[in-house]
């Protein structure tokens, strides 16, 4: 007789010394048994009846041991199912994250346990479907969504990658589990790369074969928001347009690092972009700028200094920022700045001219 299977010994043992181990043994030997193929109609049932019995058993290890001999097995009684999951943890959390028979409805049920545990143990289940992500992303805390994020088999459709954009856009560890994991849309992709770190930039270049175009815009967005880093530290005219100076001369003054810096607050820098690239004296630009109350005189200055028509919009959402509330860029809050530029593009009506949808994400992409 093989050393699973229950015999006349175990009984003895388990009458004579019902001890935490003896009845271990005999819940292993039990669930081997009933889930092997020689299991009768009539053993099946004892076996469920012991197992309800030991389900209740004041010692946590044997129900431990139990649940962990029963996660392996097939068709167990609902009775049952629901015993184990409402155990404690230590009991409950291996068989929910390995029993293959549990229902999405099953799932849903444990997800409204107020346990993160036995939550997280649903979201490391393997090939868990669409359904039950999406209603973790919507209903459980942020550390049940990031072991979901970092289930690699868990399957996760694209408009519930967009809820968790949504839900985290400023959360930098559910975009770090984004950015690791090993597969992700392309369309994915886009849409969380305005959001990361320059470091997580980095690692997703590395992690993802992303296409051509869409690495080189990332890599270009890095290289701006260093450079504006930089125009930040100085203070003088001077130091500020030494560095246009250079950008101009190593061809890396390009209109979305002009624009990105007007919409940023990076004034100074701003002024002497437009110096270099239209050929007109500082006091002209400031006078364009600021001391002319007609539109198609910046207009006629951006023309020449070649920034897309497509942008005009963001540069005169931050003029009108800039002269509504004086902006200077040493004394304000440059991320509050930002957010005033994307109210006016979101509300930017000038004549009737109306963006569409994709304008105004073209916009903010290049802002943000």
């Amino acid at each position: 007789m093989e050393k699973s299977q229950l015999n006349i010994q175990d009984v003895k043992n388990l009458s004579k010394n019902p001890h935490a181990e003896n009845k271990a043994v005999v819940a292993q030997k039990v669930s081997a048994y009933y889930n092997g193929h020689t299991v009768t109609p009539r053993g099946m049932k004892l076996a469920e009846d012991i197992f309800r019995i030991m389900i209740r058993d004041v010692e946590i290890k044997v129900r431990q041991v139990l649940a962990e001999s029963l996660k392996n097995c097939h068709n167990l009684p609902e009775d049952l199912i629901t015993s184990v999951i409402r155990d404690t943890d230590s009991v409950a959390v291996p068989f929910i994250k390995f029993y293959s028979d549990l229902s999405n409805e099953d799932l849903i049920k444990i997800l409204n346990i107020p346990s993160l545990s036995k939550q997280k143990a649903v979201a490391q289940r393997l090939n868990l479907p669409n359904e039950i992500s999406q209603y973790i992303v919507e209903k459980c805390p942020e550390e049940v969504v990031g072991t979901l994020i970092s289930n690699e088999t868990a399957n996760i459709h694209e408009n519930t990658y967009d809820k968790i954009i949504e839900k985290y856009r400023d959360n930098e560890e559910i975009q770090k589990r984004l950015v690791l994991r090993a597969e992700l849309p392309t369309s994915v992709i886009e849409k969380i790369a305005n959001l990361l770190s320059e470091e997580l930039k980095k690692r997703l270049i590395l992690s993802h074969n992303l296409p051509a175009n869409l690495a080189t815009d990332i890599i270009e967005e890095v290289k701006e928001k260093t450079t504006l880093r930089i125009s930040e530290e100085y203070s003088s005219d001077k130091q500020i347009e030494e560095l246009v100076h250079q950008l101009y001369t190593s061809n890396r003054l390009t209109a979305n690092l002009v624009v990105r810096a007007i919409c940023m607050g990076d004034l100074k820098f701003f002024e002497y972009a437009l110096v270099y690239l239209s050929n007109t004296p500082i006091t002209e630009v400031r006078k364009v700028l600021f001391n002319s109350s007609i539109d198609f005189m910046v207009r006629n200055l951006l023309r020449k200094a070649y920034i897309p028509k497509t942008m005009f919009p963001a540069v005169f959402s931050a003029l009108k920022v800039i002269r509504e509330i004086r902006f200077d860029c040493r004394k304000n809050n440059r991320k509050s700045f930002t957010h005033k530029v994307i109210e006016r593009i979101l509300s930017y009506n000038p004549d009737n001219e109306e963006l569409s949808d994709e304008d105004i994400r073209y916009l903010i992409s290049k802002i943000s």
